[in-house]
């Protein structure tokens, strides 16, 4: 199977699931980019992200719409925490299984944090954030531009945003394979 037009599948998908399809397709090099990325699939094999693109494809294939990520790591000043952000459909039994990941030691935010989240340090001082300032409320628009209108309705609608987290700096072997359970 070659690469696909990115304008066609983002533009015919009707669903979160079709995001969701797209999206693994994406990772697995058959589309070139997707709405709110800024270039094509490879950028995450130069920070050791590698390694998750196998997990990242199964959370899609499944129905979680992946769309930000990273390793834990620590070296030379810079640290930073395991995580995954993503929409699931509200009535898929997905949502639940990924909510459970909170027993498993890691931080699982539904929507967008009230309070800054840091998830990368430099030098002792927050790299990158999430959360502490509102959200527009216009996000699904803006972030997803080119997608077909059942699916932007649908994820208006229906899509839970989850932020998950590892709680330690620089593991990286928990969320990832508490993410395949919870996927497959």
């Amino acid at each position: 199977m070659g690469v696909v037009l990115m304008g066609d599948v983002w533009r015919t998908a009707g669903s979160i699931h079709d995001l969701g399809q797209n999206m693994a397709g994406w990772l697995e090099g058959r589309i070139p980019s997707w709405p709110g990325y800024d270039g094509p699939f490879g950028q995450e094999e130069t920070n050791g992200a590698r390694h998750l693109v196998p997990t990242l494809i199964t959370a899609n294939r499944a129905g979680f719409v992946t769309t930000e990520s990273q390793p834990g790591e620590i070296g030379g000043g810079y640290r930073q925490r395991a995580f995954v952000e993503g929409i699931v459909h509200d009535h898929s039994p997905l949502l639940g299984r990924l909510l459970g990941l909170q027993r498993q030691g890691l931080t699982v935010v539904r929507g967008w944090p009230k309070r800054q989240v840091v998830l990368t340090e430099d030098a002792g001082r927050p790299f990158s954030t999430l959360g502490g300032w509102k959200m527009r409320r216009n996000d699904v628009h803006y972030n997803w531009r080119g997608v077909g209108k059942q699916a932007l309705r649908e994820m208006r609608e229906h899509g839970v945003k989850l932020h998950i987290i590892d709680t330690e700096w620089g593991r990286d072997d928990r969320l990832w394979p508490a993410l395949m359970g919870a996927v497959r």
